[in-house]
């Protein structure tokens, strides 16, 4: 009995340690990769470089951190682009969920900073090394696949060129693996020709689509949209379930996705709307690779800044085998490499424009070249594929030998420089293509013995591969984006900053030259100027005025600028050095306040109208207020005589304080937006359209209170969606039986 318990508990102890044995494996590999980013010690540390990383997507986590743990919700930000609709910028990612993780994490760390932001960078390479291997394994049966799988998609050119820069992009596509292993787990759970799938693991592949789209990149996400319906319906095809049981299974992972997202994608859709993105037309959305970009494949970091379809050496000769050998799945992912390599052409190719046709929401994105994230992801599932070709004894035919040998031939005699630099690309850096062009020859040669000691039975073939997967992709971009200064060394602010911030009043900056980026949001200043992609078109309008107009209307009191002169009287506080550069500080000598009355007004039917009147330098909008439509107020009598006091500003409420002797209009220098509700001594009122651009009250003779909150319906709408489709979520995860009775459940 003894002998029996003990070896039951030894064999228990055996499969945990296989299981868990890669998964060791892939955060060892990780903790390598990234060890620069990690260790403690200040003169090895490396960091991403300032730029988009910086300026848009650690300024706004800062303002989401603030508010967060303020216990708010960031809805409205008044710190960049003269405030807009922080939640409904899709970047902004108020509610992803590994966000949220960082944000209190680093509460324990010294709080929000440029470190806390890398950390949550550099875990989603082991989030996707992880659900990468979880996938493979799943469709393969093969731990080797899987670690093969993961090692190439974490590690290859796509996610470590621009993505971790532009981090919406990492963090919505590395849920795809979730999803494929939702659809692949419910579908092999089911005898063949059923009409349901287990639904468990569709409710997990919907978990993983919404993740992903409150991450904030619907162009990433959208691609995997296309890549997830198109698999489910192959697997649909595979085990014979009929059309319109896979349409419903289809609709059910999607509205799961869509509608845990939700309290993002509604106020998203309605700015989106109300923003410069949609005035584009097809040559401004028909970018992508150039045609010579095709030679990444085989040599990288030469001839681009970023080598996104460089997967390494090893990983397209798997995805060779895995094709020729005909393994289940690797037609599918073949094509789905060929279609999106078409397609990230842009409107080079007749693909594209047949997409743009007819491809929904394909018209809505720049930069096609994006669609390499689907190259990637099936490149690499097909490398474990391939594994799963090798180690089930695969054979090397005698073409096969003739056909490798014959590229390491041909790769070792590009790598010949003076072929290489004087016949093929006389442009390129020789030096570059020298190395690369050797390296490239190396490796193809170390694969072909590796593939043939394989065949010929070696046991060792699996470690070697695993080595000389991560030799070759660890060579090529552990130093993309990575700099040698430390994260805590980083200087975002100029010198000008601090003089504006020790200003306590209400006020705007023109952060041109000197703030620059998102920094408003970053330290809370009040900046009319941002990088974010969405900008609304009304702010669009204001900032093709003179600039001394638009820093009227906009209530602008510092102007962070290279000129040397300014339109209106200023005065110089500071000048500093940016670069090669000379910012100077200046502050307005009269600069309008953030709310002022008027009592004169002309009717103007459209924004468009006003602006072309607003550009007129005979105009004042002190005196005179541009309507959409007719306030009904008492035409002036008498001179008037007011006074206006914002005696409380916070980002989704301000009270403004009125006493005038004449009817008139209250004028607040805030973009009109939706869902802004005005009170007028707590009676709610309209609120008008001012100048093309802004927010106005109409008000009587008197003394009055007025409040505007920011209580939009698109939120309110998205928010119950989302806690309907989380109770759903829920609910199907712990239902024991869902679907007919018919349907039977066997684990495959």
């Amino acid at each position: 009995m003894n002998f029996a318990s003990n070896w039951a508990a030894r064999m228990r102890q055996s499969t945990l340690l296989r299981e868990t044995g890669p998964i060791v494996l892939l955060t060892a590999l990780w903790a390598l990769y990234f060890w620069r980013v990690l260790t403690p010690n200040v003169p090895d540390q490396v960091s991403l470089p300032q730029g988009d990383f910086s300026g848009q997507f650690l300024a706004f986590g800062a303002y989401q951190a603030r508010r967060l743990l303020a216990g708010e919700i960031p809805l409205w930000n008044p710190y960049n682009n003269a405030g807009h609709p922080f939640l409904a910028d899709t970047q902004s990612a108020v509610f992803y969920p590994l966000r949220l993780l960082t944000i209190f994490g680093s509460q324990f760390t010294g709080g929000w900073n440029y470190y806390a932001l890398q950390v949550e960078v550099i875990l989603h390479y082991w989030v996707v090394s992880t659900l990468m291997y979880a996938y493979v394994r799943a469709i393969t049966g093969l731990r080797l696949a899987g670690i093969v799988s993961a090692i190439i998609i974490a590690y290859g050119g796509y996610l470590t060129g621009y993505p971790p820069l532009q981090v919406a992009v990492l963090e919505a596509g590395v849920w795809l693996p979730l999803i494929l292993l939702g659809i692949h787990k419910a579908s092999a759970s089911a005898t063949v020709g059923a009409t349901r799938w287990n639904h468990r693991w569709l409710s997990i592949s919907g978990l993983g689509l919404g993740v992903s789209l409150m991450a904030g990149h619907p162009q990433t996400s959208l691609f995997m949209i296309y890549v997830v319906l198109a698999y489910l319906a192959y697997r649909a095809r595979q085990r014979r379930t009929p059309m319109l049981n896979t349409a419903l299974m289809a609709s059910l992972t999607l509205g799961i996705g869509f509608g845990l997202a939700a309290v993002q994608i509604i106020p998203g859709l309605e700015y989106t709307a109300l923003t410069t993105r949609l005035d584009i037309g097809f040559d401004a959305r028909s970018n992508g690779f150039p045609f010579s970009d095709l030679i990444t494949f085989l040599i990288p970091n030469v001839f681009t800044i970023w080598s996104p379809l460089y997967s390494g050496i090893t990983a397209l000769a798997l995805g060779g085998i895995a094709i020729y050998s005909k393994r289940e799945l690797a037609r599918f992912w073949g094509w789905a490499a060929i279609v999106a390599m078409a397609l990230s052409f842009g409107g080079a190719t007749i693909a594209y424009h047949l997409a743009y046709l007819g491809v929904p929401g394909l018209a809505l994105f720049r930069g096609q070249e994006r669609a390499a994230y689907v190259v990637a992801f099936s490149v690499s599932i097909l490398a474990g594929l391939g594994v799963a070709a090798v180690q089930q004894r695969w054979q090397l035919s005698s073409r096969a030998r003739q056909t490798g040998a014959a590229i390491v031939i041909i790769c070792w005699g590009l790598a010949v420089e003076a072929l290489v630099a004087r016949v093929i690309f006389p442009q390129a850096d020789l030096d570059a293509l020298t190395q690369w062009a050797f390296f490239l020859a190396i490796l193809a040669t170390l694969n072909w013995l590796l593939f043939r000691a394989a065949a010929s039975g070696w046991r060792a073939w699996p470690a070697a591969m695993v080595a000389l997967i991560f030799f070759d992709l660890f060579s090529v971009s552990a130093k993309t984006n990575w700099e040698p200064v430390p994260a805590g060394q980083r200087n975002l602010l100029s010198d000008l900053v601090p003089i504006v911030q020790s200003d306590g009043g209400l006020y705007r900056v023109d952060g041109r030259v000197g703030l620059g980026e998102n920094y408003g949001s970053l330290i809370g200043l009040q900046d009319i100027r941002g990088t974010s992609p969405l900008r609304l078109k009304t702010l669009q309008n204001y900032l093709s005025l003179p600039q001394y107009r638009m820093h009227q209307l906009l209530s602008v009191k510092y102007v962070f600028t290279d000129w040397t002169e300014l339109e209106v009287p200023s005065t110089i506080k500071a000048e500093t050095t940016i670069g090669s550069a000379r910012a100077t500080l200046r502050e307005l000598d009269d600069p309008m306040p953030r709310a002022w009355m008027t009592h004169e007004f002309r009717i103007v039917s459209n924004d468009f109208d006003a602006i072309k009147l607003l550009a007129d330098q005979n105009f004042d909008p002190r005196l005179t207020v541009l309507l959409a439509v007719d306030p009904n107020l008492t035409p002036l009598q008498a001179p008037p005589s007011y006074e206006v006091a914002v005696v409380s500003y916070a980002p989704e409420k301000i009270t403004i304080n009125v006493s005038s002797t004449q009817d008139g209009v209250l004028v607040i220098s805030e973009l009109d937006y939706p869902g802004w509700i005005a009170t007028v001594n707590s009676k709610e009122t309209p609120i008008l359209r001012a100048d093309g651009a802004l927010r106005a009250v109409a008000l009587k003779a008197g003394e009055h209170q007025v409040e505007l909150v920011f209580r939009p319906l698109s939120v309110a709408l998205g928010a119950g969606i989302s806690l309907i489709a989380l109770f759903v979520t829920i609910g199907l995860f712990f239902v024991r039986k869902f679907g007919s009775a018919e349907e039977h459940i066997t684990e495959s």
